[in-house]
């Protein structure tokens, strides 16, 4: 959708407004959370998102090859048979038992159980049917495989894994750690529990 020429623009507008969101997310977060209230912290997100939707309908275009040919008698049934939905439905289910699984294991369930291996199970056969479904779709597929060909591809992929793997490890046990010199315990129990919001109510009770 942009053209390899204004890529370079494109992507440092997002980096400055990613670099914007992480160092004022926090502070702002709290003074609307304080102030007006934790829902508005999305529910302000509404008139942004509409805001770049109608922003983004009008300054980007599709490229011609990217524009699928529709039926002039059947213009919503050709149109929706464009659409990835099994694709796109068999993603959101995974990453939700995904979701499911890394959330209750250890805080609700144990690891062990059977919702948390069961749920982890059911992610792992749902992303490969994902998987499958994207190489034999017909439709436009959610995720292009042919994006992943090639070791440059795959090496980029996995770079950015790694790399957002080690950034949310360094930020959560800089937060877990970032205590009183002479209160030991708090720092100990911010790294045995797993809820942020519980350990920071917990030290301003204290």
């Amino acid at each position: 959708m942009i053209p390899f020429k204004q890529r370079g623009m494109y992507q440092a507008m997002q980096n400055i407004l990613v670099g914007f969101g992480a160092v004022l997310g926090a502070s702002l977060g709290g003074v609307i959370a304080e102030s007006i209230g934790w829902r508005w912290c999305f529910l302000l997100q509404v008139p942004v998102s509409v805001l770049a939707l109608v922003v983004g309908h009008i300054v980007l275009e599709n490229p011609p090859c990217m524009v699928p040919a529709l039926d002039p008698k059947h213009r919503f049934r050709s149109a929706m048979q464009r659409l990835d939905l099994s694709g796109a439905l068999t993603l959101v289910l995974g990453l939700v038992a995904q979701l499911m699984a890394l959330s209750l294991g250890g805080n609700e369930f144990d690891w062990s159980s059977a919702p948390v291996i069961g749920s982890l199970v059911g992610s792992v056969v749902l992303l490969f049917m994902f998987v499958g479904i994207e190489a034999k779709t017909k439709a436009m597929p959610m995720i292009p495989l042919r994006m992943l060909q090639g070791w440059q591809p795959t090496v980029v992929q996995l770079t950015n894994l790694f790399a957002g793997m080690a950034a949310y490890g360094v930020s959560r046990l800089c937060l877990f750690c970032w205590s009183p010199a002479d209160s030991l315990s708090t720092c100990s129990w911010f790294r045995s529990t797993s809820r942020p919001y519980e350990a920071t109510r917990h030290l301003k009770l204290a």
